[in-house]
């Protein structure tokens, strides 16, 4: 039987950025996203041609941890659950997220296997956006790659950033405790 821990949960995964969701509009769910802002009304017009629609039930897999990413995923309606289970197949979850967020953004740029699972939490309707869709809408339109990319450094370094911040504070609480044993 897998052991459930509850630990506080991953900034790298949390809503740093506060995408607008409360609007059922896809368009401006997707124009909200900050991977896809500052682009011309005319590229943002072609970006969202791209977008494909799925549903899941509750408990439903997205994605699972080890999986090969290839994909952005944006939450239209409903919640999303991050597991990651550890070697010894310990399930931790990291976030929930909900609409408005996005996830998968690394698949975008790497061609690695995924981090962590996702799980519907309830009924939710995503817009996926596919790695191989991307990659030609920037060689299509090479400025609006070049922007989605500085966006996508943005969204990253500031997830790090932030990472690293709880990573001195826990570390910090840790050397703390064990100076007072």
């Amino acid at each position: 039987m897998k052991e459930k821990h509850t630990i506080q949960k991953s900034s790298f995964w949390a809503n740093l950025f506060k995408t607008k969701a409360n609007s059922d509009d896809l368009y401006d769910i997707v124009k909200h996203i900050p991977l896809f802002q500052n682009l011309s009304k005319n590229h943002f017009k072609h970006l969202y041609e791209l977008l494909h629609y799925r549903s899941y039930q509750p408990n439903e897999y997205i994605f699972y941890q080890g999986d090969p990413g290839n994909a952005l995923y944006i939450i239209v309606e409903g919640s999303i659950k991050i597991k990651q289970f550890s070697k010894d197949n310990t399930e931790i979850e990291l976030a929930e997220l909900k609409s408005g967020d996005f996830l998968g953004e690394l698949a975008l740029i790497d061609d690695d296997i995924r981090s962590a699972s996702a799980i519907a939490s309830s009924h939710t309707k995503l817009s996926v956006i596919f790695q191989s869709d991307l990659n030609a809408f920037m060689k299509k339109y090479p400025s609006a790659g070049v922007e989605i990319m500085k966006n996508m450094s943005f969204v990253l370094s500031t997830r790090l950033k932030k990472l690293d911040t709880d990573y001195t504070q826990l570390l910090y609480e840790y050397n703390k405790n064990m100076e007072e044993k």
